[in-house]
């Protein structure tokens, strides 16, 4: 108890008077999550939060980690930037293979041979403006970062190219910034797995003479004349989410097992609705264009408990366009209406003659007089009414060998700098299958899949799962696969 109210202690110090955009909960409730923090601080504050002054060329960050984590042996993160108004300097170090990682607590920790990839990236790497870092402290040697302390992971300058019209987040990224290949993953090896830091905290820097908005305390903070969410800078805030639909919609959602919901927002309680959603290739939205013939399209209408119709000519609206869920294959009731099987009306047409791709949906709430009704929903909130069941494509599932990045048959050093290598971008696979190269087989390839086959190879560590030292089929269940086996795998 006493460590866990030390680092909530500590995380207020540091975090409590930052804008809420600016603190993320990266891991909430995942199995992976430690709780490391990262952030990015600007060195002449001190903290995440910086004004330039009238004429100012440059400034510097650190980018760091407070380490809760015993046993931290490497990391990889993206950074991105308005690179309108700013861009990342060259690195100041002169040792080889050091960039931007001199005078950091990370290049004490070094202990050669380690692994650092730390650059700038933009359109010439087919990336958003940023910056990318993929460091291992070293191959071979245990060498990991002081627990219990903050620690520097990197040194950076930016160059003011232009006054900014506006504050910005210098943002930690995840999955967004690459260097002509794969995005870059944030996370931090801990132990030879792959974890997330449970916070992230970005920085903000403004132009001269502003403030950053502080999104919920009634005042205008950065004096452009609009207050908390009503500024611009507060569009990302927790406090500050856009409710999609108004008193009668429909909008789409996730459940807690990643489906694609539809939900229903009703001022007054309702007794039917009925919607068409068209499926393009990777998005689904909200259509009245979808029907059985000409003469009966379906078209988006709630009907509510006191007969009043609401269809988009008459307060209905509909929320944002959503990622497609796959081959969608039926249609089940929500929660706000699972109550009512029995004594309902659900019919649906997943394949619509007019209007397709897509999928059609009816429903009565009362069709035997027992008062079945729809709740109504307060402002801003919705009542799920629908799940859509959908079936992903299945994985490949060609023959691999675990950890045999190169393909040739043999577990040695060059595949476990090969496998760094690809996930970081700097290369591309010699074969494509994802599943080789997850040599902790966590379900995920990124850095920290080379600590098991240098273990292997160099300390006597323990054979990687299956299949190993031979070819065969992935036995665990996840989310990678292997489209392509290696020309040893081929060969049998």
């Amino acid at each position: 108890m006493r460590r866990l109210f030390g680092w909530v202690a500590v995380f207020l110090l540091c975090c409590a008077y930052l804008p809420a955009q600016q603190v993320e909960n990266f891991c909430e409730g995942a199995a992976n999550c430690i709780p490391d923090r990262m952030e990015v601080v600007f060195d002449s504050t001190g903290n995440s939060a910086l004004t330039l002054a009238d004429g100012q060329a440059s400034f510097d960050v650190t980018v760091q980690t407070v380490s809760e984590s015993d046993g931290v042996q490497g990391w990889s993160y993206g950074l991105a930037h308005d690179g309108d108004s700013y861009s990342i300097a060259d690195s100041a170090c002169d040792g080889a293979g050091l960039d931007y990682l001199c005078g950091t607590e990370a290049e004490a920790a070094l202990v050669n041979p380690f692994f650092n990839v730390s650059t700038r990236v933009g359109a010439a790497q087919n990336s958003p403006e940023g910056f990318i870092s993929a460091v291992v402290l070293s191959f071979i040697a245990p060498a990991t970062l002081t627990t219990g302390q903050t620690n520097s992971l990197a040194k950076l300058t930016y160059n003011v190219d232009a006054v900014p019209g506006a504050s910005s987040l210098i943002r930690l990224a995840d999955d967004e910034l690459s260097n002509n290949g794969p995005t870059v993953a944030l996370n931090i090896t801990v132990a030879g797995e792959a974890k997330l830091p449970a916070t992230l905290v970005h920085a903000e820097v403004s132009p001269p003479g502003a403030a950053a908005e502080d999104c919920a305390n009634g005042v205008d903070d950065d004096g452009d004349g609009d207050v908390d969410c009503d500024d611009a800078d507060c569009a990302d805030a927790a406090n500050c989410e856009v409710v999609p639909v108004g008193d009668y919609g429909f909008s789409f959602g996730t459940d807690g097992d990643g489906q694609t919901v539809i939900n229903m927002s009703n001022a007054a309680p309702a007794l039917a609705f009925q919607l068409g959603v068209s499926v393009g290739e990777d998005t689904v939205s909200f259509s009245g264009a979808l029907g059985t013939d000409a003469n009966r399209l379906v078209e988006l209408l709630i009907t509510d408990s006191r007969g009043g119709s609401h269809d988009v000519g008459n307060g209905l609206t509909v929320g944002a366009a959503a990622a497609a869920p796959g081959e969608i294959n039926g249609i089940v009731r929500g929660s706000a209406i699972a109550g009512f099987e029995g004594g309902d009306f659900l019919a649906f047409d997943l394949d619509p003659v007019v209007g397709g791709p897509g999928f059609f949906v009816g429903y009565v709430s009362d069709l035997d007089d027992d008062a079945n009704q729809i709740p109504a929903t307060a402002d801003g909130a919705s009542n799920q009414i629908l799940t859509v069941t959908a079936e992903a494509p299945p994985l490949p599932v060609e023959d691999f060998f675990r950890g045999d990045a190169d393909g040739n048959g043999r577990i040695n050093v060059a595949d476990a700098v090969l496998i760094i290598q690809i996930v970081v971008g700097n290369l591309n696979a010699v074969y494509n299958c994802p599943d080789a190269l997850d040599a902790n087989d966590d379900g995920s390839a990124n850095i920290a899949d080379a600590v098991p086959v240098l273990r292997w190879v160099f300390q006597r560590g323990a054979a990687l799962p299956a299949p190993f030292l031979g070819c065969g089929a992935d036995p665990t269940d996840d989310d990678l696969g292997c489209e392509e086996s290696s020309a040893t795998c081929a060969a049998g």
